[in-house]
Order: structure tokens, then sequence, then C-alpha cells
């Protein structure tokens, strides 16, 4: 009798733990993780006598053509490039009413649509091209949960999105009009004060997604970890390196009632996402801060885009001689684009990718 109830406990056991959902500890990877490395050199600078860069943001290629550019440098945030005809059309001003927003913090496209969004607002403007090849407003929502930079359209019905600052989520997950349907996620650990709570402050990230929105990828600014997400599972994976970051974390006063907190070590590491069916690249910086010495551009911006497949494996690195604002690929004709900073200046340049995708 003893011994068949033992057996029947290993038993229980072991299907228990058969059982338990499918979440990986953290990998770890460096640089000579990647198998391959590429340097590009050679690109095409584009020039327009109507397009004029300011203080550009993020760009996204749109499949029918569109180049899009956030700049916060003039009155308009949207600076849309035919490159069927090399117009260019500038949209959204400034403001809180119908088709306005306080400021535009990412622009996204799923399928022929354009997502821009606003986090002050919490408000997302939905823009279509016409017959014209002109971006029209087609729908402007508010999503119920205030959320920090980070906004993404899985499909034209599901989004995701931050979790509020504080909220024990790290994701958010809404339908077409901006209402929650659930919260998941949790946050990587750090060291440092117990009572403190990781959250989308600390953790702040940026977002991407397969084109069937059902694999995530969050690639953090301040700590060398990305994460990989499935709306069903949850988290998957996350990947720590090259540097292998401990982030430490504490509260300090500012003036009589305020207070920040702060992270040590001080680092920028990631900036920037881009995601196909077979991978996802992500803009590597690396730069450890110096509170007593100012930053430049160089610094601050990557140099490095790293290449995984959907699984975390590291296949390629590339590497620019530029710093590069942001980035985005036509993965169809395998162009990237870019807006690089050139003595001093943004441009617009084009890479060829015939040879590493």
């Amino acid at each position: 009798m003893t011994k068949l109830f033992f057996k029947t406990v290993i038993l229980c056991v072991i299907i228990l733990f058969s059982c338990k959902p499918t979440r990986e500890d953290t990998k770890s990877f460096t640089e000579q993780s990647f198998r391959k490395t590429y340097r590009i050199t050679d690109g095409n600078r584009y020039t327009n006598d109507s397009l004029m860069l300011g203080r550009p943001m993020y760009i996204q290629f749109h499949p029918d053509s569109f180049l899009i550019i956030q700049d916060r440098g003039y009155p308009e945030f949207l600076e849309i490039i035919d490159l069927k005809n090399n117009k260019v059309q500038k949209i959204i001003s400034p403001g809180k009413g119908p088709g306005e927003l306080i400021s535009a913090k990412g622009i996204q496209i799923q399928g022929n649509d354009l997502y821009v969004f606003g986090c002050q607002l919490a408000k997302v403007i939905k823009l279509s091209p016409d017959k014209n090849r002109l971006f029209q407003i087609t729908g402007e929502f508010n999503l119920d949960e205030r959320t920090s930079p980070g906004f993404y359209p899985l499909s034209k019905d599901l989004f995701i999105c931050f979790s509020d600052i504080g909220d024990d989520n790290r994701l958010t997950l809404l339908n077409y009009k901006g209402h929650i349907i659930k919260k998941f996620g949790d946050y990587p650990q750090f060291t440092g004060s117990p009572e403190i709570k990781g959250d989308n402050d600390i953790f702040g990230s940026y977002i991407a997604a397969s084109p069937d929105g059902e694999k995530i990828v969050l690639a953090c600014a301040y700590t060398d970890i990305l994460e990989l997400y499935s709306t069903e599972k949850g988290l998957l994976k996350r990947l720590h390196g090259p540097i292998g970051i401990k982030l430490a974390v504490s509260r300090q006063n500012v003036g009589t009632y305020g207070w920040i907190f702060r992270k040590e070590p001080s680092y920028i590491t990631y900036c920037k996402l881009d995601a196909n069916k077979n991978e996802f690249w992500v803009g590597y910086v690396g730069f450890k801060e110096d509170r007593n010495k100012r930053s430049e551009i160089s610094d601050v911006y990557p140099k490095t885009i790293f290449c995984f497949d959907w699984n975390g494996k590291p296949l390629r690195k590339i590497l620019f001689d530029y710093p590069i604002l942001t980035f985005d690929a036509d993965w169809n004709n395998k162009v990237l684009y870019t807006i690089i900073i050139m003595d001093g200046k943004p441009e617009l340049m084009s890479f060829s990718l015939v040879k590493i995708v």
C-alpha cells in the first residue's frame, strides 16, 4: 500500500510539471553570439525640395510605397513621402480637438492604415490613403488605459500597449475601440529597495510584433533585456545581453514633495524595433552615461542593429558608419530606410538588404 501511494504521488508530480506553461528562463547572449556581421557603407541619400527634416523621431515604411516620418520640429507632426511621385504631405496639427494631438509619440502601420499615438490624451488617430494617394483621417479613439509611449496594432481589431505606470502588469490588450480586454506580463528583476515595484517607467521599452500579431517583442531602453511575449501564453522568454546589466533602482527626492526613480547603472541600450514574420531587428546603443559629462549624438543613437529569429536566436549584426535616429525596412524589396546623422544634420538614407536577408 505504501509503495503504491508513493508511486502515485511521483506520477502526479511528473504530470503536474509536464503540464506547466512553457515559459523559458532568461537566456544570455554576447556580441560574439551573432553568426554573421555586415557593415553597410553604400547608401542612397533621398533629396526633395519639399522635405525639410527638423527633429525627426520615427520613420515607417508603408507597403504602398510611402515613407511616414514623425517630426517634432514643425507645426505638423507627420511628413508623408509618396515614393511613386515624390510628393510630400504634412498632416496632424497640435491641439486637443478632432484630428489633433498634443504630441505624437509613435507611428505604426497595420495593413493599409496608419496609426498615430499620443500618450497625453491616450488618443489614437487612424489615417488611410485615398484614391489620390493622400492620407485622410478615417477614425480616432481614446484608450481606456492611461499608457506610457508604446502602442502597437496587432490587427485591425486588436491592439496592445504598455500598462499605466505603477500597474503590476506589463502589457494591456485592447479591442478596436480602445477598450481593455485583459492585462498580462510582469517586469524584469532588479536589485535595490524591496518596497519599489517594477513598472513601465523603470523599464521603458519599445514594442513590435510579427505581421500576424501572434508574437510580440519588447526592447528595454535602459537595460539590455529583450522580452518575447504571446497574447495567449504571456511571457515566453527574456534575453539578457550583451552587457549583462544588473539594474538597481532607488527613490530620489526632487524638490519639496516630488521624487523620481534613479536607475544605476545609467545606460542607453536599445532603440527602435522592426519585425517581419521570420525575425525582429533592434537598434543597439550600449552607452553608459556619465552624469558629469555631456553626451554626444554618436553616443546615444545606435550604429548597430541586432537581428534575432522569433525564438530569440541571434542571427546577425549590421554595422553603420553613422548614428541612426530611426529605421524601418521594406521587407519585400529588401530595402532599409534610415534617418542618420551626417555632419550634424539628419539625412534620409536607404540601404540595400539584398545580400543580408
